[in-house]
């Protein structure tokens, strides 16, 4: 426990850095880096794939996608990169079909294709007009909630929530989670008025943060159900405490998607930042 809270500390300064004093192309190179890592861990870890080079491949994929994502490029070079990537996992099918299987093609292309562009989604709502401000909720509703759907499920934690996929995962300590969540962006919307004369409106963001953490939650147990179906306790060993970048990121995963398209709705609703 001292130290999964050791490892996270000392990750913020790292995080404040290339959200706020890194020139602004480090965002994307952090989440190409990301992204490539954790699909790397997705996929050889769990035995999902057999085959390095399938890896790989969904590897490069997966660092090219968030770089698409922050130059803006037209759709059709995203469509002519899948395409290219569908191209060899097919031929390396077609080559080795006897160690090759579809569910290892299907496999390598969510970790190619999804992983990195919901990563993405982080570049996406830092380039909103108030996205230096927007870019934290994503962290706040996952983070906030895992810290205290840890704690509240430690101490309170009574009754199983997915007992078949994460035994230790509480009903008590999802409860704990959203209210950490909301703990977590209430505080951050008074700092931002107090420190930066900036008032984000509270309903929304109330309910973009409910929303973000009940989703992250979500994005957790599913990881969760990879991790159990494979066989394996972690995805890597690279963060002490965490095990690897994608047990760590997992429930930011879905929460900076969510994130986004709720904040997609803020202006249909007449809501500013």
């Amino acid at each position: 426990m001292l130290t999964r809270i050791l490892v996270s500390v000392a990750l913020l300064p790292l995080l404040a850095f290339v959200l706020y004093f890194a020139p602004d192309w480090v965002l994307p190179v952090a989440i190409a880096l990301i992204s490539a890592w954790t699909a790397i861990e997705l996929l050889l870890s769990t035995g999902l794939v057999k085959k390095k080079r399938l890896a790989g491949f969904a590897a490069v994929m997966a660092f090219g996608v968030p770089f698409w994502c922050w130059a803006g490029m037209p759709a059709q070079i995203g469509v002519a990169g899948l395409f290219g990537l569908v191209l060899l996992l097919s031929t390396e099918a077609i080559t080795d079909h006897e160690h090759i299987t579809f569910s290892q093609i299907t496999a390598a292309l969510f970790a190619a294709a999804i992983i990195p562009l919901f990563f993405s989604s982080l570049i996406r709502i830092m380039a909103l007009d108030a996205g230096r401000y927007l870019i934290l909720l994503p962290f706040l509703a996952a983070f906030g909630s895992d810290i205290f759907a840890l704690f509240t499920g430690k101490y309170l934690g009574r009754h199983p929530l997915a007992p078949a996929v994460s035994p230790k995962k509480t009903a008590e300590g999802a409860m704990g989670g959203l209210l950490g969540a909301l703990l977590f962006a209430a505080v951050y919307r008074v700092a931002l008025e107090a420190f930066f004369q900036t008032a984000l409106p509270w309903i929304p963001l109330l309910l973009t943060a409910l929303t973000g953490a009940a989703v992250s939650q979500l994005g957790d147990l599913s990881f969760s159900l990879v991790k159990r179906e494979q066989g394996v306790k972690d995805f890597g060993r690279l963060l002490p405490g965490h095990g690897g970048l994608l047990d760590r990121f997992d429930s930011l995963l879905f929460a900076a998607p969510a994130v986004e398209l709720c904040l997609m709705l803020w202006p249909l609703l007449g809501w500013r930042p």
